[in-house]
Protein backbone atom coordinates (compact mmCIF):
# COMPACT_ATOMS: atom_id res chain seq x y z
CA UNK A 1 0.00 0.00 0.00
CA UNK A 2 1.79 3.46 -1.02
CA UNK A 3 1.54 6.20 1.68
CA UNK A 4 1.17 9.70 0.74
CA UNK A 5 2.69 12.20 2.47
CA UNK A 6 1.94 16.27 1.80
CA UNK A 7 5.46 18.47 2.95
CA UNK A 8 8.36 17.11 4.04
CA UNK A 9 8.46 14.00 6.52
CA UNK A 10 9.34 14.25 10.31
CA UNK A 11 11.05 11.02 10.19
CA UNK A 12 13.69 9.72 7.52
CA UNK A 13 12.95 6.09 5.82
CA UNK A 14 15.40 3.31 6.36
CA UNK A 15 17.71 2.53 3.28
CA UNK A 16 14.99 4.35 1.09
CA UNK A 17 15.86 4.70 -2.63
CA UNK A 18 14.52 8.31 -4.10
CA UNK A 19 13.81 9.79 -6.84
CA UNK A 20 12.70 13.43 -7.76
CA UNK A 21 10.46 14.87 -10.68
CA UNK A 22 6.96 16.01 -11.56
CA UNK A 23 5.42 12.83 -13.06
CA UNK A 24 3.20 14.60 -15.27
CA UNK A 25 1.05 11.75 -16.81
CA UNK A 26 2.98 8.77 -15.14
CA UNK A 27 3.99 7.48 -18.28
CA UNK A 28 5.99 4.38 -19.87
CA UNK A 29 9.45 6.52 -19.02
CA UNK A 30 8.70 7.40 -15.43
CA UNK A 31 6.85 3.94 -15.09
CA UNK A 32 10.54 2.20 -15.92
CA UNK A 33 12.22 4.66 -13.54
CA UNK A 34 9.97 3.65 -10.96
CA UNK A 35 10.62 0.15 -11.76
CA UNK A 36 14.39 0.49 -11.24
CA UNK A 37 14.18 2.41 -8.56
CA UNK A 38 11.74 -0.22 -6.60
CA UNK A 39 14.44 -3.05 -7.49
CA UNK A 40 17.33 -0.57 -5.55
CA UNK A 41 15.27 -0.04 -2.77
CA UNK A 42 14.69 -3.78 -2.47
CA UNK A 43 18.34 -4.79 -2.85
CA UNK A 44 19.12 -2.33 0.27
CA UNK A 45 15.67 -3.86 2.08
CA UNK A 46 14.13 -0.16 2.03
CA UNK A 47 11.44 1.89 0.38
CA UNK A 48 11.44 3.45 -2.92
CA UNK A 49 10.26 7.32 -2.56
CA UNK A 50 9.19 9.48 -5.07
CA UNK A 51 9.07 13.11 -4.34
CA UNK A 52 6.94 15.19 -6.54
CA UNK A 53 5.41 18.75 -6.69
CA UNK A 54 1.95 20.17 -6.31
CA UNK A 55 0.67 22.71 -7.78
CA UNK A 56 3.26 22.03 -11.39
CA UNK A 57 6.13 24.71 -11.11
CA UNK A 58 5.86 25.92 -15.04
CA UNK A 59 2.40 26.92 -13.26
CA UNK A 60 3.36 28.74 -10.30
CA UNK A 61 6.32 30.27 -12.42
CA UNK A 62 4.42 31.86 -14.56
CA UNK A 63 5.39 29.38 -17.75
CA UNK A 64 2.38 28.58 -19.15
CA UNK A 65 -0.83 30.35 -20.74
CA UNK A 66 -2.84 27.69 -21.77
CA UNK A 67 -3.92 23.71 -20.13
CA UNK A 68 -1.27 21.53 -20.37
CA UNK A 69 -1.43 18.92 -17.58
CA UNK A 70 -1.77 15.16 -18.86
CA UNK A 71 -3.05 14.25 -14.91
CA UNK A 72 -4.64 15.86 -12.01
CA UNK A 73 -3.17 15.60 -8.80
CA UNK A 74 -5.53 12.43 -7.80
CA UNK A 75 -5.01 10.76 -11.30
CA UNK A 76 -1.06 11.05 -10.74
CA UNK A 77 -1.64 9.41 -7.10
CA UNK A 78 -3.40 6.88 -8.44
CA UNK A 79 -1.18 6.10 -11.10
CA UNK A 80 1.87 6.18 -8.56
CA UNK A 81 -0.39 3.82 -6.25
CA UNK A 82 -0.91 1.60 -9.50
CA UNK A 83 3.15 1.76 -10.04
CA UNK A 84 3.36 0.65 -6.24
CA UNK A 85 5.72 3.28 -4.72
CA UNK A 86 5.83 2.43 -1.11
CA UNK A 87 6.00 6.34 -0.33
CA UNK A 88 5.44 9.45 -2.34
CA UNK A 89 6.09 12.95 -0.93
CA UNK A 90 4.15 15.66 -2.44
CA UNK A 91 5.81 19.28 -1.49
CA UNK A 92 4.01 22.03 -1.96
CA UNK A 93 5.21 24.12 -4.51
CA UNK A 94 5.41 27.63 -4.39
CA UNK A 95 7.65 31.20 -4.93
CA UNK A 96 9.61 30.35 -1.44
CA UNK A 97 10.28 26.41 -2.94
CA UNK A 98 11.73 27.77 -6.41
CA UNK A 99 13.66 30.48 -4.91
CA UNK A 100 15.83 27.71 -2.73
CA UNK A 101 19.37 27.35 -4.14
CA UNK A 102 20.18 23.63 -5.23
CA UNK A 103 22.10 23.19 -2.48
CA UNK A 104 19.74 24.57 -0.17
CA UNK A 105 17.45 22.10 -1.61
CA UNK A 106 19.66 18.94 -1.15
CA UNK A 107 20.90 19.82 2.61
CA UNK A 108 16.83 19.61 3.29
CA UNK A 109 16.48 16.73 1.80
CA UNK A 110 19.17 15.05 3.22
CA UNK A 111 18.06 16.21 6.56
CA UNK A 112 14.28 14.87 6.73
CA UNK A 113 14.33 11.94 4.07
CA UNK A 114 18.30 10.56 4.71
CA UNK A 115 17.82 8.68 1.14
CA UNK A 116 20.46 5.66 0.72
CA UNK A 117 20.22 6.61 -2.93
CA UNK A 118 19.00 9.11 -5.84
CA UNK A 119 17.81 7.86 -9.13
CA UNK A 120 17.47 10.71 -11.26
CA UNK A 121 17.38 11.21 -15.31
CA UNK A 122 21.05 12.43 -17.33
CA UNK A 123 19.09 16.09 -17.91
CA UNK A 124 17.38 16.31 -14.14
CA UNK A 125 18.20 19.82 -12.83
CA UNK A 126 17.05 20.99 -9.54
CA UNK A 127 16.95 24.11 -7.41
CA UNK A 128 16.77 28.27 -8.22
CA UNK A 129 17.02 28.48 -12.19
CA UNK A 130 17.77 24.49 -12.42
CA UNK A 131 21.11 25.44 -11.45
CA UNK A 132 22.21 21.88 -9.85
CA UNK A 133 22.73 19.79 -12.71
CA UNK A 134 23.24 15.78 -12.27
CA UNK A 135 27.58 16.44 -11.80
CA UNK A 136 26.05 18.97 -8.81
CA UNK A 137 23.94 16.44 -7.49
CA UNK A 138 26.15 13.65 -7.60
CA UNK A 139 28.81 15.63 -5.87
CA UNK A 140 26.69 16.46 -2.97
CA UNK A 141 25.46 12.44 -2.67
CA UNK A 142 28.99 11.12 -2.35
CA UNK A 143 30.12 13.82 0.17
CA UNK A 144 26.75 12.48 2.41
CA UNK A 145 27.74 8.73 1.24
CA UNK A 146 24.62 8.67 -1.23
CA UNK A 147 24.75 6.78 -3.80
CA UNK A 148 23.60 8.32 -7.09
CA UNK A 149 22.86 6.95 -10.00
CA UNK A 150 21.73 8.38 -14.02
CA UNK A 151 18.54 6.58 -15.52
CA UNK A 152 18.69 6.38 -19.36
CA UNK A 153 16.08 7.81 -20.93
CA UNK A 154 13.49 5.28 -22.02
CA UNK A 155 12.38 4.79 -25.74
CA UNK A 156 9.94 3.94 -27.64
CA UNK A 157 9.72 3.86 -31.67
CA UNK A 158 13.48 4.90 -31.66
CA UNK A 159 11.91 8.53 -29.52
CA UNK A 160 12.28 9.29 -25.69
CA UNK A 161 9.31 9.16 -24.17
CA UNK A 162 8.09 12.25 -22.50
CA UNK A 163 5.35 14.18 -21.36
CA UNK A 164 5.57 16.38 -24.25
CA UNK A 165 5.58 14.04 -26.45
CA UNK A 166 2.37 12.07 -24.99
CA UNK A 167 0.92 16.23 -25.24
CA UNK A 168 1.43 16.56 -28.98
CA UNK A 169 -0.40 12.97 -29.87
CA UNK A 170 -3.34 13.67 -27.96
CA UNK A 171 -3.33 17.52 -29.65
CA UNK A 172 -3.68 15.55 -32.91
CA UNK A 173 -5.96 13.45 -31.67
CA UNK A 174 -3.80 10.31 -31.39
CA UNK A 175 -5.48 8.82 -28.52
CA UNK A 176 -4.46 5.37 -29.20
CA UNK A 177 -0.71 6.27 -29.84
CA UNK A 178 -0.79 8.48 -26.60
CA UNK A 179 -1.84 5.47 -24.97
CA UNK A 180 0.95 3.47 -26.30
CA UNK A 181 3.31 6.22 -24.50
CA UNK A 182 1.23 6.15 -21.34
CA UNK A 183 0.96 2.44 -21.25
CA UNK A 184 -3.01 2.83 -20.85
CA UNK A 185 -5.89 5.27 -22.43
CA UNK A 186 -5.83 8.76 -21.47
CA UNK A 187 -8.58 9.88 -19.23
CA UNK A 188 -10.57 12.95 -17.94
CA UNK A 189 -12.69 12.92 -14.88
CA UNK A 190 -14.94 14.86 -13.33
CA UNK A 191 -18.35 15.40 -11.29
CA UNK A 192 -21.47 15.73 -13.90
CA UNK A 193 -23.08 19.04 -14.11
CA UNK A 194 -26.33 19.87 -14.81
CA UNK A 195 -26.41 21.16 -18.53
CA UNK A 196 -29.19 22.65 -20.73
CA UNK A 197 -31.04 19.19 -21.61
CA UNK A 198 -30.11 19.39 -25.45
CA UNK A 199 -29.09 16.04 -25.61
CA UNK A 200 -31.77 14.53 -23.83
CA UNK A 201 -34.48 16.24 -26.07
CA UNK A 202 -32.88 15.15 -28.97
CA UNK A 203 -33.07 11.52 -27.64
CA UNK A 204 -29.39 11.15 -26.50
CA UNK A 205 -29.32 12.15 -22.97
CA UNK A 206 -25.37 13.28 -21.97
CA UNK A 207 -23.14 13.08 -19.16
CA UNK A 208 -21.39 16.55 -19.01
CA UNK A 209 -17.95 17.82 -17.32
CA UNK A 210 -15.95 20.52 -17.46
CA UNK A 211 -12.30 19.37 -16.66
CA UNK A 212 -10.00 21.34 -14.54
CA UNK A 213 -9.05 24.88 -16.31
CA UNK A 214 -5.06 23.25 -16.61
CA UNK A 215 -5.88 19.99 -17.87
CA UNK A 216 -5.02 19.24 -21.28
CA UNK A 217 -7.95 18.07 -23.40
CA UNK A 218 -7.37 15.81 -26.41
CA UNK A 219 -8.10 17.35 -29.94
CA UNK A 220 -11.79 18.59 -29.86
CA UNK A 221 -13.65 15.85 -31.94
CA UNK A 222 -15.69 12.88 -31.05
CA UNK A 223 -13.98 9.41 -29.63
CA UNK A 224 -15.25 6.37 -28.74
CA UNK A 225 -14.36 5.75 -24.63
CA UNK A 226 -14.77 3.85 -21.84
CA UNK A 227 -17.08 5.39 -19.38
CA UNK A 228 -15.95 4.61 -15.15
CA UNK A 229 -18.84 5.54 -13.07
CA UNK A 230 -19.12 4.08 -9.74
CA UNK A 231 -19.04 -0.06 -9.91
CA UNK A 232 -19.92 0.21 -13.73
CA UNK A 233 -17.51 0.23 -16.38
CA UNK A 234 -19.71 0.85 -19.52
CA UNK A 235 -19.31 2.24 -23.24
CA UNK A 236 -19.55 5.98 -24.37
CA UNK A 237 -19.29 8.19 -27.07
CA UNK A 238 -17.80 11.41 -26.05
CA UNK A 239 -17.72 14.99 -27.86
CA UNK A 240 -14.79 17.19 -27.14
CA UNK A 241 -15.20 20.60 -28.14
CA UNK A 242 -17.88 24.08 -27.76
CA UNK A 243 -20.68 22.49 -29.49
CA UNK A 244 -20.56 24.74 -32.64
CA UNK A 245 -24.21 23.22 -33.59
CA UNK A 246 -25.91 24.77 -30.50
CA UNK A 247 -23.42 27.46 -29.18
CA UNK A 248 -19.88 28.63 -29.11
CA UNK A 249 -18.70 27.80 -26.15
CA UNK A 250 -16.28 29.95 -24.30
CA UNK A 251 -15.15 27.02 -22.37
CA UNK A 252 -14.36 23.72 -23.90
CA UNK A 253 -16.90 20.70 -22.64
CA UNK A 254 -16.93 16.84 -22.04
CA UNK A 255 -20.27 15.17 -23.19
CA UNK A 256 -20.49 11.69 -23.17
CA UNK A 257 -23.43 9.86 -24.49
CA UNK A 258 -23.04 6.78 -22.25
CA UNK A 259 -24.48 3.64 -24.64
CA UNK A 260 -26.84 1.57 -23.44
CA UNK A 261 -27.32 3.38 -20.01
CA UNK A 262 -30.15 6.09 -19.22
CA UNK A 263 -30.00 6.62 -15.59
CA UNK A 264 -29.76 10.26 -13.82
CA UNK A 265 -26.22 10.67 -12.50
CA UNK A 266 -26.10 13.96 -11.78
CA UNK A 267 -23.43 15.40 -9.34
CA UNK A 268 -21.50 11.88 -9.43
CA UNK A 269 -18.16 11.24 -10.24
CA UNK A 270 -17.08 10.06 -13.98
CA UNK A 271 -14.25 9.23 -15.76
CA UNK A 272 -13.42 8.53 -19.12
CA UNK A 273 -10.67 6.76 -21.26
CA UNK A 274 -10.27 7.95 -24.72
CA UNK A 275 -9.96 4.94 -26.82
CA UNK A 276 -10.34 6.22 -30.26
CA UNK A 277 -10.94 9.17 -32.66
CA UNK A 278 -14.11 9.17 -34.35
CA UNK A 279 -14.15 12.27 -36.51
CA UNK A 280 -13.59 16.47 -35.37
CA UNK A 281 -16.21 18.14 -34.16
CA UNK A 282 -18.53 19.41 -36.61
CA UNK A 283 -21.40 22.45 -36.79
CA UNK A 284 -24.56 20.93 -38.54
CA UNK A 285 -27.00 22.93 -40.18
CA UNK A 286 -29.81 21.14 -39.13
CA UNK A 287 -30.29 19.31 -36.18
CA UNK A 288 -31.41 16.29 -37.90
CA UNK A 289 -28.09 15.30 -39.78
CA UNK A 290 -27.13 15.79 -36.57
CA UNK A 291 -29.01 13.33 -35.16
CA UNK A 292 -28.16 10.92 -37.89
CA UNK A 293 -24.35 11.62 -37.21
CA UNK A 294 -25.00 10.35 -33.78
CA UNK A 295 -26.51 7.37 -34.75
CA UNK A 296 -23.53 7.00 -36.92
CA UNK A 297 -21.11 7.48 -34.49
CA UNK A 298 -22.86 5.14 -31.90
CA UNK A 299 -22.18 2.42 -34.55
CA UNK A 300 -19.10 3.36 -35.72
CA UNK A 301 -18.05 2.67 -31.74
CA UNK A 302 -19.58 -0.49 -31.34
CA UNK A 303 -17.41 -2.19 -33.81
CA UNK A 304 -14.32 -0.50 -31.91
CA UNK A 305 -15.39 -1.91 -28.78
CA UNK A 306 -16.08 -5.52 -30.61
CA UNK A 307 -13.62 -5.49 -33.09
CA UNK A 308 -10.86 -2.98 -31.57
CA UNK A 309 -9.57 0.35 -33.35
Amino acid sequence: MTEFITGWPDHPSKNAWLTIGNFDGVHLGHQALIQSLKERAEEQQGQSVVLTFWPHPRVVLGQVSEAFLLTTQQEKERQLQIAQVDLVVTLPFDQNLADMHAEAFLERLYANLRPAGLLVGPEFRLGKNRQGDFTFIKNFCQSRGIACESFAPFTLGGEVVSSNRVRARLLEGQVEEAANLLGRPFSLEGEIQHGKQIGRKLGFPTANFTPEPLQLLPRFGVYATRVFLEDQVLMGVTNVGIRPTFETAATPNVETLILDFDDRIYDEMIRIEFISFLRPELRFEHVEDLIVQIEDDKALARRIFQNGP
